[in-house]
Parts: structure tokens; C-alpha cells; sequence
């Protein structure tokens, strides 16, 4: 469809005339779209082939119609177009990465932009090294490897697009790549013998989701539907993958019929400047300011990540990091002046391999080494770099929880079982529950005795609430802590769902919004039949009561139950006890409201034999 696209482009006569072009190719109906990648270079748009190739009036028509200005920006910088450059680095807000990188892949011609795009605009120095590696410019991957600490990963992975395999091997046996990363690149470059050898040679859960997010990127449809449906590919990033290439349709159709996260679509549309996509995910899937801030470092849009900073409450601490595997060592030094944790900061390091600044942090005079040595240890079992891993455990005595966590959270079961204690185990469970495996989190519950209450509210801290639901009702996991959970999150929902104390003070709350004409507070919900109603007086009345018995005074509930199974009070706390969240308040099973203020009675009260 690349190939079609590009005609259709050059063919046209007018911009009306491309956009009825493209209509007559029926894109959508075939999981296509306008920024269709090239075979032998998934960075390479029709719109991004044309600007490459001077064809300026038909890139513009493709930008108005929806082309990515990033893939555009690449192209005019892979052919030395600078004037279009910066037009689109100006006017367009184009990523400074894929400009830089693009002139990386062109080699050496334009190397001195290259290094005026590093020190002026703070462009990725591991896009750069991407560049270089997909150029073959080994002399200089090396120079950005060595002397500025570009990523091992982002390297090999650079390699295998470009197909040098033994490149891609070396970086992988020698400088402890990830082999995932590897896999991901041969899926972008549609390599499938090679894309089989690695994931055989993985054997990791993360590297199949990286794999279908790399075969989503190069809009390779039927590999991606194979990696869902016989690996278990994570639908959340193949969702990213199609954000960050712009297939709209992909995203919507894995959003809606797979329920992909939102988070992860936001930050995979920031990740590739689809502003509109961001704000739509942002303001209407209520999509997290932080993983858009993410995408946005890994862009290089500081403009955008000082936004959410100041406008969303994003934190320096997380903003730190992100740009630690954006790889911006400056953007990182500068919101660590401003309060970033250096401890989240390090093992960032760790995992993108740059050890060199990992050392930098170990001895920095505001941590405390034997903290911040298992912070890094994470790290480097996060990135399976065994060698380090072990290196931190004879030189620091890394805790052992610590990189048993980080292996659950990289998937890589082997090894999580060698650090596995019975003193860890709650904390396995953690890591698989950051990474989103459940089978294993319900193995860590069943066969090794993991917290359901801890489990519970680590799933209530990542906003699966589904999970913390199903550990409630399944498992008995414990309803206080899960709102304790909620209330440090100040997530009001959940809190009145969980809290019956939020239930019946978020009720009056409600109730006397409820005012007349002159704007006083309705005595009655209805000005008819009052004698047939419970007045304001009444509700409140009855839930100061029944609050004071659930503080374990001995309150006569009697005169009160009608009134506290009437409208919309009966109703939710009705809906609070059908849930079965009130059978932990008085230690019994309850069903109706009369069941549940007997029972209350009786437990604040033993010697009570009356019922209420």
C-alpha cells in the first residue's frame, strides 16, 4: 500500500484530488493508512519518501490530509533539505530526534548537523546512534556508544532493522543487548526467519509483546494477529504500536473490541506528536498525564513535557526518568535540580545500560549506597543483564527481593524463581502485576502463599480494578485496606464504592445540593406526598446514627430503617451490601439492609437478642 499511496501522490493534481485518491484506495477497509511504512525502512512515510525526493507540493498535500510531520522532518533531513527542516522543526514542532536521526542515516555528509542538532536542540543521542547503525557508520555508533553513552538496545535494535545481523548479534553477545529489542527490530524491518530465531532464543513474555508492537509499527496486520491470538501478545502494545505509526483505525478497533489502554495509546501518540490523538485520549478516555508526559520525553517535546509538569502535576521524578531512556542527560540533570529522585534516576540508568552514569549515582553524597545499590540491581534485571545483576550482588550485596522483582517485571520467569524466597514472594507478585501478568500473580498467590490484601491494593495502585474486585470477592481480600488504597489516591469513586463512611457522607452531600427556587435546601425531595417521604432531617439523622455505630458505639438502630433503606440512600448502600463489601464491617454474611444494621447492632452490642 506504500507503493500505491506515493503514486497516488504523484499523480495528483490538487489536494482535493489526492484526498478523493486515497478514498478511491479504500485504506481503512484494509487496516491501512496514510503514513504507510517502506519495507526496507520503517522511519520511511510515502509523505517522508516524497520529501526525500524534493517533491514538496505533494508532501504538503499529504501533511494537510494527516501525515506525520515527524516521518516528513526525516525525510527532508535524510536528502540535506535544511530549509524544510527547520520550516518543519519551526512551524510543525517535528521531533529533533527523527530530524537528527535522519541525518544519521544518511552517514556522514551531514555529520556536523548531526552534532548541531545534539548540542543546540538536545536531540537523542541513542536516535542518533540508530541512525548511524541503520547507515552502517559503525566508527560512529561506536563514538556514540563510548563517548556519550547512547543505548546497547537501542543499537542491536538499529542493526536488525537495517539487517546486519552480525552487527545485531555482537551488540547482543558482547554488550548485553536485549534480545527483545533485537526481535522488535527484525519485526519492523519484517524479517520473520529472524524475528522465529530470536523469540526462540528469548523465551520472555515482554519479548512477543515487542515483537507484535514491531510488526503493528511496519503494519504487518497478519503477524500481529498471529502474535494475539497464539503468543498472548499484549493487546496494550500492539495498541501503542499502531499510536505511534498513526493507523487511528487500528488503535480505535484494539481500544474498543480488545479494551487496550488507554494510557498506553495516549503515550504512544504523544510518543509520535499526534497532538489532537493526545488531548482526545487525555480529556475523553481520561488517558494518565504521565505516560503522555512519557511520550513526549521519548519525542523530545520539552515544550509539551514542561507542560505536564506545570498544567497535569506530572513529577520531576518521572519526568527524570523519562528522559534517562529518551537518553537527554542534560534534560535529566536538570529536573534532578529540581527535585527528581536520584534513586528512580539510577536505576533508569541501569536499564538503558549506561553504566558509566550508574557509577555517577552510586556515590552521590544525598543517597544512601546500600538503598540505592538494589534501586540499580533492579534495573539491570529489568534489562536481563545478568552479568551486572550479579556484579551489584558480590560488590553491594544487592538485595535479592529487589532483582527478583525486576526479573518479574522484564518476564523473565527462570530467573525470578532463582531469587525467589518465601520473604519475597509478596513482592514477585508485585513485579507481575506491574507487568501485567496475571496467571502468574495467581500462581504466586496459590501455589507460594501470596498477600491477597497486598495484591488487592497493588492492583488498586495501578488502576486495575477489576483485579481488585475479583481478589475481593474470590480471595477475601480485605475491603479497609483496599479503600485505604483509594483514599491515598483521593480517587472519590472508588473511595464511596469501598468506604461506607464516604458512602453516607458523599449521599448528604448529594441530598443537599437539592434546593428549591430561591436556592434553599429541599426539607423534602418532592414538594408532593411529603407525609408518604423522608425529610432532610430524617436522612440525617439516620446516617449520623448508623455512622456512630459503625465506630462501635452501641446506637439503637430501630427508628432508623426505614429511612436508611429509603430512595437513593437505600439504594447504595443496598448496592454496598449485595457487593457483599458490608460483610467485613460486622464479621458475617449480610444481604438487605435489615440483615446488615442487625448484625452491626449485635457486634456493638452482644448481649442485644432484639432484632432492629
Amino acid at each position: 500500500m506504500f507503493s500505491k499511496i506515493y503514486v497516488a501522490a504523484l499523480q495528483a493534481k490538487s489536494k482535493e484530488d489526492l484526498r478523493l485518491k486515497l478514498k478511491n484506495l479504500h485504506l481503512e477497509s484494509k487496516g491501512c493508512h496514510i503514513d504507510e511504512k517502506r519495507g526496507f525502512n520503517p522511519l520511511l512515510t510515502p509523505a517522508g519518501e516524497l520529501a526525500s525526493q524534493g517533491y514538496t507540493q505533494q508532501v504538503e498535500w499529504l501533511r494537510e490530509l494527516g501525515a506525520s510531520v515527524d516521518h516528513i522532518a526525516y525525510g527532508y533531513a535524510l536528502a540535506g533539505n535544511h530549509a524544510k527542516v527547520e520550516e518543519y522543526r519551526d512551524d510543525h514542532r517535528a521531533s529533533v530526534d527523527l530530524i537528527a536521526q535522519g541525518y544519521a542515516s544518511a552517514g556522514d555528509i551531514y555529520y556536523l548537523k548531526v552534532k548541531e542538532y545534539r548540542a543546540k536542540h538536545a536531540a537523542s543521542v541513542h536516535a542518533i546512534a540508530k541512525g548511524y547503525a541503520f547507515s552502517g557508520k559503525h566508527q560512529r555508533v561506536e563514538e556514540y556508544r563510548t563517548q556519550y553513552n547512547a543505548s546497547v538496545h537501542e543499537i542491536a535494535e538499529a542493526y536488525a532493522m537495517a539487517g546486519d545481523h552480525e552487527s545485531a548479534e555482537i551488540y547482543r553477545t558482547k554488550h548485553h543487548a536485549n534480545i527483545e529489542r533485537i526481535a522488535k527490530g527484525y519485526a519492523l524491518f519484517g524479517n520473520t526467519p529472524k524475528v522465529e530465531e530470536y523469540r526462540q532464543l528469548s523465551q520472555q513474555k515482554t519479548c512477543i509483546d515487542a515483537i507484535a508492537q514491531g510488526y503493528a509499527r511496519a503494519g504487518n496486520h497478519l503477524h500481529v494477529e498471529r502474535y494475539r491470538t497464539k503468543h498472548n501478545a499484549s493487546v496494550d502494545a500492539i495498541a501503542q504500536g499502531y499510536a505511534i505509526t498513526g493507523n487511528h483505525l487500528k488503535v480505535e478497533e484494539y481500544r474498543t473490541k480488545y479494551n487496550a489502554s488507554v494510557d498506553a495509546i495516549a503515550e504512544g501518540y504523544a510518543l509520535a506528536n499526534y497532538h489532537n490523538q493526545v488531548e482526545e485520549y487525555r480529556t475523553q478516555h481520561k488517558a494518565s498525564p504521565f505516560a503522555i508526559a512519557k511520550g513526549y520525553a521519548h519525542a523530545g517535546n520539552h515544550t509539551k513535557v514542561e507542560e505536564y509538569r506545570s498544567a497535569h502535576k506530572v513529577g520531576v521524578s518521572a519526568i527524570a526518568k523519562y528522559y534517562v531512556l529518551a537518553g537527554n542527560d542534560t534534560k535529566v540533570e536538570e529536573y534532578r535540580r529540581h527535585g527528581a529522585n536520584a534513586y528512580a534516576i539510577a536505576q533508569s540508568y541501569a536499564i538503558v545500560g549506561n553504566h558509566e552514569k550508574v557509577e555517577d549515582y552510586i556515590f552521590l553524597p544525598t543517597v544512601e549506597t546500600s538503598s540505592i545499590v538494589n534501586f540499580i540491581a533492579k534495573g539491570y534485571a529489568i534489562a536481563g543483564n545478568h552479568e551486572k545483576v550479579q556484579e551489584f550482588r558480590e560488590r553491594f550485596k544487592a538485595d535479592a527481593t529487589a532483582i527478583a522483582q525486576g526479573y518479574a517485571l522484564a518476564g523473565n520467569h527462570e530467573k525470578v524463581e532463582e531469587y525467589h524466597t518465601q520473604k519475597n514472594t509478596d513482592a514477585i507478585a508485585q513485579g507481575y502485576i506491574f507487568a501485567g501478568n496475571h496467571e502468574k500473580v495467581e500462581e504466586y498467590h496459590v501455589k507460594h502463599g501470596a498477600s491477597v490484601d497486598k495484591i488487592a491494593t497493588e492492583y488498586a495502585l495501578f488502576g486495575n480494578h477489576e483485579k481488585v474486585e475479583e481478589y475481593r470477592v474470590r480471595h477475601g481480600a480485605s475491603i479497609k485496606k483496599i479503600a485505604e488504597v483509594y483514599h491515598s489516591l483521593q480517587n472519590q469513586k472508588k473511595i464511596r464504592e469501598y468506604d461506607i463512611h464516604a458512602l453516607l457522607s458523599g449521599y448528604l452531600e448529594d441530598r443537599k445540593k437539592i434546593v428549591d427556587s430561591s436556592g434553599k435546601t429541599k426539607e423534602y425531595f418532592y414538594n408532593f406526598f411529603t407525609r408518604f417521604q423522608k425529610s432532610l432531617k430524617q436522612k440525617c439523622d439516620a446516617v449520623d446514627a448508623l455512622s456512630k455505630a459503625l465506630n462501635g458505639e452501641k446506637i439503637d438502630l430501630t427508628r432508623h430503617v426505614d429511612t436508611l433503606r429509603n430512595g437513593n440512600l437505600g439504594k447504595e448502600l443496598r448496592a454496598f451490601i449485595k457487593a457483599g463489601k458490608a460483610d467485613e464491617l460486622v464479621d458475617e454474611k449480610v444481604r438487605t439492609v435489615r440483615d446488615f444494621l442487625d448484625a452491626l447492632q449485635r457486634k456493638n452490642n452482644p448481649q442485644l437478642v432484639q432484632q432492629v
